[in-house]
């Protein structure tokens, strides 16, 4: 159990993290196992001048209400929740279900419907920018779902958020520096990724557990704890080769997906050359429904289309369970994902994003304008 000194403190950072100012409206939503976590966070940003506002499911309402309610009325935008954002200026969330296990099976074509329904909700925080934060947590069915000790994911996520921030921002500068001369990336491991992207032009956008003033006059305006990321949105119809992603989790159900080998080609992943040797079928169906909801909602379909390159610099993350806000912190490690980036400084619109990870061990080469070729990480070790 994390003691309660550690839920002050993480408390302070989240409130420092979203760069509260006074009376601003804050939406604070998760599972009813994370009440006291949210609850310190709220008292933490009533007391700094914020106006808290809470909103609690449990396990066992998301499970009956996926269960019970037509799936014509779960696809029904809410427009009360519609305008409560509309008038929000921070959202807070961390994961709706303690049980993982609950969520694998839920029927995907009520989630699919949920996806829909929301969609409008998720424009609104991109296009307004309006401040998020998503806050992981350990709970006790969760490691059990990633198959490791409560205490293993307790160290990963909450010593994970415990870090020395000055050293994280130090290091995200140094890198982004350097990512801000380049024109192309050269992405490579022995596992079978071998992918080139451009950036040339694109905001570099750092994960560093802040989001500064700095960060929100250019749009980036999103952060998560665990921090340790930079990350960037590439040149959308550019994105050549393949990425080896050992471990992910189905964005509609949360279950496990191992050994996806993913091929891109102008920027779009090709779901008929790409494989996994468990639940495939589970990442096609989801891009799949995801690219009917952007036709319907969108002029273009963005559901398929490379959206971010990031690389994982989280000093104290070193091990992928399947947890994609941590296994993509993992240094050492490069993620890319498909879909939503407007908050990144690219141009998809889109109902989905996903971030694949790849293993520890990457090699990162980057080219300048001038044609000289760097090497910024050399198997999974930072050269800078």
């Amino acid at each position: 159990m994390v003691s309660k000194i550690k839920i002050k403190k993480i408390a302070e950072i989240v409130v420092k993290c979203i760069n509260l100012k006074k009376g601003e409206n804050v939406l604070i939503r998760g599972n009813n196992y994370f009440q006291n976590v949210i609850e310190e966070i709220s008292l933490e940003i009533a007391k700094n001048g914020g106006i808290p506002f809470i909103s609690i499911q449990s396990d066992n309402y998301l499970k009956r209400y996926y269960e019970l309610v037509p799936e014509e009325y779960i696809r029904q935008t809410p427009q009360h929740f519609l305008g409560a954002i509309e008038k929000t200026d921070v959202i807070i969330s961390m994961d709706s279900f303690k049980d993982p296990t609950i969520n694998a099976k839920l029927p995907r074509n009520k989630i699919e419907a949920n996806t829909e329904a929301y969609q409008p909700i998720r424009d609104i925080i991109n296009e307004k920018q309006k401040r998020w934060l998503y806050l992981g947590w350990p709970t006790p069915e969760a490691a059990k779902y990633f198959k490791i000790s409560l205490r293993k994911l307790e160290d990963i996520i909450i010593n994970g958020i415990l870090i020395d921030y000055n050293k994280l921002n130090e290091k995200c500068m140094k890198i982004a520096k350097i990512l801000e001369e380049a024109i192309k990336i050269h992405v490579m491991d022995n596992k079978g990724t071998e992918l080139y992207l451009k950036i040339n032009g694109r905001r570099i956008n750092l994960d560093d557990g802040i989001i500064s003033d700095e960060d929100i006059s250019i749009g980036e305006v999103g952060a998560n704890l665990p921090a340790g990321e930079i990350f960037i949105a590439p040149i959308e119809e550019y994105g050549e080769g393949t990425l080896f992603c050992p471990l992910t989790r189905d964005r509609f159900t949360g279950k496990i997906i191992k050994d996806a080998l993913l091929v891109f080609k102008n920027g779009k992943i090709v779901l008929e050359e790409s494989n996994a040797k468990k639940n495939f079928d589970q990442l096609k169906d989801t891009v799949e429904k995801c690219m009917i909801i952007d036709e319907k909602r969108y002029t273009k379909i963005g559901a398929n289309n490379i959206c971010e390159l990031g690389i994982g610099l989280n000093p104290h993350i070193k091990e992928a369970i399947g947890y994609i806000l941590t296994d993509e912190k993992i240094e050492g490690t490069i993620h890319v994902a498909i879909g939503e980036n407007r908050g990144y400084g690219g141009k998809i619109a889109s109902s989905l994003h996903w971030d694949f990870v790849t293993s520890p061990g990457i090699t990162l080469e980057i080219e300048k304008k001038n044609g000289e070729k760097i090497t910024i990480m050399e198997n999974g070790k930072i050269l800078i």
